[in-house]
């Protein structure tokens, strides 16, 4: 499987340097470390309020059903998007290879210490089979971009509902909420001037360290490729207006199915479901998401998180906790979809390499 550096490479083998196999040894350390500590903070929650999450887990039944159903249209749309990513002249492939490079890709995000960056760029792989490398890079980057854009709206909207329903108690609090609002209104605002300046950053960049010969080899072999994916990204709105708001909007969309998840699952547990609340939850749970991405599957900063976050609602820490586990048997649900595609696809290559020999 390649990884991010090797992502518009064919067949040559690139050899890294010593540098940077001790930056990618110190990367995995540092992330088994944080799965470790993640894992703890799992264990340690459990433990200590096992006796009520035991009994809301129990309420749950065959609601599971639902919470698997409801992640799954959470990556049919997401799948949908990336599709729609892709430039119509270069789309010559059937909407279920975005769904299985997104299944793909996201069982590789949860069993990896790397972060995003590799399942991201087994997306662009898997999609490789069917559509030029670059223009499925673009695809996969255009997803995430406008994914996490709406994650702040999203975010904004939810500390909005927070203070109009429930008001500020305490400095902490309105230091906390306060904080969170900047930091989304400077994404925002970066995101905006990106898409009016289309600056294309990278190829700058690339262009001063090659000029003064800083560039490293393996970049600057590939420098034809970033400049492609770059314009289709920075070019997506101005080229494309009408998938790009496709495109948006199913981002919103995925985020509506995630608060009814959220709803659902309160039900399920034996709490009074609120649609208010439950769009707090997802906004909230996002910022943690986000903070803490650097723990592989955000193991126990997710269920951590949602535990305070229902404290701060006064549903209760149990009840976050509860709430986090459910909708984690979603997410293992759709990656072992993942892991079948993965495993289909390995063998698919290796049935066409053996036909060669």
């Amino acid at each position: 499987m390649q990884t991010e550096n090797y992502i518009f490479a064919d067949d040559d083998v690139l050899e890294p340097v010593k540098p940077r196999r001790q930056l990618s040894a110190l990367w995995l350390w540092s992330h088994a470390l944080f799965f470790v500590v993640g894992l703890s903070l799992l264990i340690w929650l459990v433990y200590a309020y096992w006796g009520q999450i035991g009994e809301l887990i129990a309420h749950v039944g065959w609601g599971i059903l639902v919470v698997c159903g409801l992640n799954i249209v959470r990556h049919f749309g997401r799948s949908f998007s990336m599709y729609m990513a892709v430039s119509p002249e270069h789309r010559h492939f059937k909407y279920r290879s975005a769904l299985f490079a997104r299944f793909g890709g996201e069982a590789v995000n949860f069993f990896t210490f790397t972060g995003p960056f590799l399942g991201d760029a087994t997306k662009a792989v898997l999609l490789k089979r069917n559509t030029p490398i670059t223009e499925s890079a673009s695809a996969v980057i255009i997803d995430n971009i406008l994914y996490y854009i709406t994650v702040v709206l999203m975010v904004l909207g939810g500390v909005a509902v927070l203070v109009a329903k429930f008001g500020t108690t305490g400095s902490t609090m309105n230091n906390v909420l306060l904080g969170i609002v900047l930091v989304a209104l400077f994404f925002f605002i970066v995101f905006v001037v990106a898409l009016l300046k289309r600056p294309e950053p990278f190829s700058h960049v690339l262009r001063f360290l090659d000029n003064r010969g800083w560039a490293p080899k393996f970049v600057t072999k590939q420098a034809e490729g970033i400049r492609e994916v770059e314009k289709n990204v920075f070019q997506f709105y101005h080229d494309r207006k009408r998938d790009f708001f496709l495109v948006f909007s199913v981002s919103v969309l995925v985020h509506m199915v995630s608060v009814v998840e959220v709803y659902c699952v309160l039900g399920f547990l034996g709490e009074v479901p609120d649609l208010a609340n439950s769009f707090i939850i997802e906004s909230l749970t996002k910022v943690i998401n986000a903070v803490f991405g650097f723990v592989p599957g955000t193991i126990g900063v997710y269920e951590g998180g949602n535990g305070l976050i229902l404290k701060t609602l006064h549903l209760g820490t149990a009840q976050g906790v509860a709430l986090a586990l459910v909708r984690r048997a979603g997410i293992l649900f759709a990656t072992a979809i993942g892991v079948v595609v993965l495993l289909y696809r390995t063998a698919q290559g290796g049935a066409k390499r053996l036909k060669k020999q």
